[in-house]
């Protein structure tokens, strides 16, 4: 009986550009749905051992059952990860060590924008509190479980060069909305261009990458708070110019399997960066400045967060 294959797109490109992850261990952030998701296909399709890191583990089971039925021969695993609290974070560490001592790709997608909650179970305001304090405290802790020629891709933003630090990174003036997302992105782009500087021989890459503009659930009602009308209808316009999260995914998995060198940043290549195939970039000046400028900004959040 023939195998069915899955159906893919941009195989041609996939072909040219990624490396076979045979025997190699990726781990996906926020796998259950949107460009995680895509992520997590087009990993499973480079044939890598794919764990589904997912807040809500049943949707993460179900995710599991689709890829299944699309690559029958793949393997995957579900772990629960909490982004918000950092209990969550050691917890999933802590499995994740049990079934995989060793990473060889760790791509952090997961993310919010307008979360329905304003501050996390820990204290911190929610959109930064997730975005880049969850985020770097998790990648801190799985740094070990790297491999040497492993690599530590970031999802960050096109808004992240709009991002401002008022007075602290982990101020709660915007718990939420478009200035706590750009603030968490320019803090997370931050973060990988500091890793990227300070980064030991041997050390695995670190990596940014932005998918542009594209129609996932992260504003969908289920995972977002009131927001409004202004942001609804200027969202719903910015939908007209976006690609599908498969195209969107495309970026990532460049910066994760393609050839991508430490501190590269990756993005569409069309008008704004807003769609189109990939092209490594620049990282924004703002970015770029503060790095130079307040260090201390982009530090492990794990020694700035509240006990």
């Amino acid at each position: 009986m023939k195998t069915k294959q899955p159906k893919l797109h941009y195989t041609a490109r996939r072909k040219r550009a990624l490396s076979d992850l045979s025997g190699r261990v990726a781990v996906v952030t926020g796998a259950n749905g949107g460009i995680g998701y895509q992520v997590a296909r087009g990993l499973a399709a480079l044939h890598a051992r794919v764990v589904l890191a997912c807040r809500d583990e049943a949707k993460g089971e179900r995710a599991r059952a689709r890829l299944r039925a699309e690559f029958p021969d793949a393997t995957f695993d579900v772990l629960p990860l909490d982004l918000s609290r950092r209990a969550s974070v050691e917890e999933f560490v802590a499995r994740l060590i049990r079934i995989a001592p060793r990473v060889d790709r760790f791509v952090h997608c997961a993310g919010v924008y307008y979360p329905r909650e304003t501050t996390t179970p820990d204290g911190l305001p929610a959109t930064v509190g997730i975005n880049f304090v969850g985020t770097v405290a998790l990648n801190e802790a799985i740094l070990p479980l790297l491999s040497r020629d492993g690599r530590a891709v970031f999802v960050t933003s096109l808004v992240d060069r709009k991002g401002r630090v008022k007075s602290t990174p982990l101020a709660d003036d915007e718990p939420s909305g478009y200035a706590a997302y750009a603030r968490s992105k320019f803090l997370l782009s931050g973060y990988v261009l500091k890793k990227s500087v300070d980064r030991a021989e041997n050390a695995p890459l670190f990596v940014a990458a932005h998918p542009g503009i594209t129609k996932t659930p992260l504003l969908s009602k289920e995972k977002t708070g009131p927001r409004p009308l202004w942001s609804r209808l200027g969202h719903a316009l910015l939908y007209l110019f976006t690609q599908s999260p498969e195209k969107s995914s495309l970026p990532i998995l460049y910066a994760a399997c393609g050839n991508a060198e430490n501190g590269d940043y990756l993005a569409p290549r069309g008008l704004f960066r807003v769609f189109g195939y990939p092209k490594k970039i620049r990282f924004p000046n703002p970015v770029v400045q503060a790095v130079k400028t307040h260090p201390e900004w982009f530090a492990d959040a794990r020694r700035t967060s509240p006990e």
